[in-house]
């Protein structure tokens, strides 16, 4: 927790404010000039560092996003969406590693969420976390048993530990869910549905992953 910080609330409204106009108009640069201002007043103030996230992502700098996120943890530590945006975007930047643990926070904060769970599953079959990720997607199961995206990538986790019967299965269900998904599991699911498959055969799992 930042220390407390006695200021003019009034000047640093006003530049918030201001911010915010400049936001609609799409300044992002000059917003980011009159948070900055705000916040070296006000350093604690939220609402600084919530729109000063939000115009690093307009600019294309998340790296400076994630930076605002994390000084708005250290006054919000308990946020399930704080912690949920800075996996985010962990993610977006293919830090996985990162991501998960951000994720894992929120969602130790907030369980019952069933995208965050998919996400977390996603990111730990993307570092081959596998039986991470099945224990994440039974959990997002057993809070929507209908996800589609659930089920097809309990269906790739089960085609990584060679249980092929298991993994068909999944597939077809999350198919008939999800129609759209034939087209990402038709190669693969045909393969295994071979009564000759041989070893060498065995289908990668590379990339086949839902999201």
């Amino acid at each position: 927790m930042l220390d407390p910080v006695y200021t003019d609330s009034g000047e640093v409204d006003s530049l918030i404010d201001q911010a915010s106009s400049l936001i609609e108009k799409h300044l992002f640069t000059e917003a980011i000039t009159k948070l900055r201002r705000g916040l070296s007043v006000d350093p604690n103030n939220i609402r600084a560092w919530e729109n000063l996230v939000i115009c690093n992502l307009e600019i294309g700098k998340p790296k400076m996003a994630i930076q605002a996120l994390n000084s708005l943890l250290q006054l919000e530590p308990t946020s399930s969406v704080r912690w949920a945006d800075k996996g985010f975007i962990h993610l977006l930047l293919n830090e996985n590693s990162e991501g998960i643990g951000a994720l894992r926070q929120s969602l130790k904060l907030k369980p019952r969420d069933v995208r965050k769970w998919e996400l977390l599953a996603s990111a730990l079959i993307a570092e081959e976390q596998w039986e991470d990720a099945v224990d994440a997607l039974e959990k997002s199961l057993d809070l929507d048993p209908s996800s589609a995206v659930t089920w097809y990538n309990l269906a790739v986790c089960y085609l990584y530990f060679e249980d092929f019967s298991s993994a068909l299965e999944a597939a077809e269900y999350a198919i008939s869910i999800d129609p759209s998904l034939a087209e990402l599991a038709e190669e693969w699911t045909d393969l295994i549905d071979d009564e000759d498959l041989i070893e060498e055969d065995y289908p990668s799992i590379d990339g086949i992953a839902a999201s």
